[in-house]
């Protein structure tokens, strides 16, 4: 059983808070009042409520002060309350961060109604970070795994899926020479960048650092392999600078497909690493086709 969700609230006028209180017990939360705002930060700050009401003016600290300070240690929703209908107490709460605003007098179901749709949000945003790489906003490496072994569970050998595996050549020397931040900025663009050349349905994550892998769902033959490969060279050979220093990027791609390369994600992904280590002995900034026969296909020429 899932336990109750638990909501703070800090409103001076007794009557509304504790019929607001009695309200939303009524309707399944575990709810904890209090006459103001310093009284509800001292206990958020020794237990973390799910989500706070905040009376905007209130002795002691009002609820704006109350609002820009919790958001320095939380993200909890808050909802702001005012018997005054004033476009700038509304602006003033959300530039604090609150999430969601009610004049009084209001009813006691339009507040559940937010109190709903901001939970569902917060879960949403959950699921969605659970998946995604937080930085580049594509897969991360559990749930692109995860999904790509979903879609071969259900394939039959007259399908046909290609792995792409990516490394950003000497992106080392970006994050020792441009620093970090020049880092970060170039793995976002390498993501854009990589989401341009793939269809929707391809499946893209991050594995971490600077390697990419792109499963891609039923492509028609191999020259879709050979043309998403080297517009992937094409594209993410770029040269970035802080001014006094000057860094080269760009891809080296290994590829393996289902079914002729493997029938499980491992054998793929084992395979089309074997091709980018042979790219990376080349001398990098190519692509290659991992083959059975050790022939390896690098940008569109046969290398035996």
């Amino acid at each position: 059983m899932n336990p109750k969700k638990r909501i703070y609230i800090a409103d001076d006028e007794t009557n509304i808070r504790l019929a607001i209180k009695k309200f939303l017990e009524n309707t399944g939360f575990a709810v904890e009042d209090f006459e103001n705002g310093d009284l509800l930060m001292a206990a958020f700050l020794k237990s973390q409520a799910d989500l706070v009401i905040l009376d905007v003016m209130m002795p002691g600290s009002n609820g704006f002060v109350i609002c820009k300070e919790l958001r320095k240690i939380s993200r909890v929703p808050v909802i702001m309350l005012t018997a005054r209908d004033s476009d700038l107490d509304y602006a003033t709460g959300l530039d604090l961060g609150s999430d969601d605003y009610l004049t009084k007098p209001f009813s006691p179901m339009a507040l559940i109604m937010k109190i709903k749709a901001l939970f569902r949000r917060m879960e949403f945003d959950r699921q969605i970070y659970a998946e995604r790489d937080l930085l580049t906003n594509v897969y991360n490496k559990t749930s692109g795994i995860e999904i790509a072994e979903n879609e071969l569970n259900v394939s039959d050998e007259k399908s046909l899926h290609a792995l792409f595996v990516i490394d950003l050549d000497n992106f080392k020397g970006v994050n020792d020479n441009l620093g970090h931040i020049v880092g970060d900025k170039v793995l976002v663009e390498a993501a854009k960048t990589i989401s341009g050349i793939f269809r929707e349905a391809d499946i893209i994550s991050r594995f971490g650092g600077d390697e990419f892998v792109i499963f891609a769902t039923h492509i028609s033959d191999m020259s879709f392999v050979e043309e998403k490969a080297v517009k992937l060279c094409n594209e993410l050979r770029k040269s970035y600078s802080d001014g006094d220093n000057v860094q080269n990027i760009s891809a080296s791609v290994g590829i393996a497909c289902f079914p002729v390369h493997g029938l499980t994600y491992d054998e793929l992904f084992k395979h089309a690493d074997k091709a980018l280590y042979k790219i990376k002995k080349q001398g990098k900034d190519g692509f290659a086709v991992y083959s059975n026969k050790h022939t390896e296909v690098s940008h569109g020429k046969e290398k035996d």
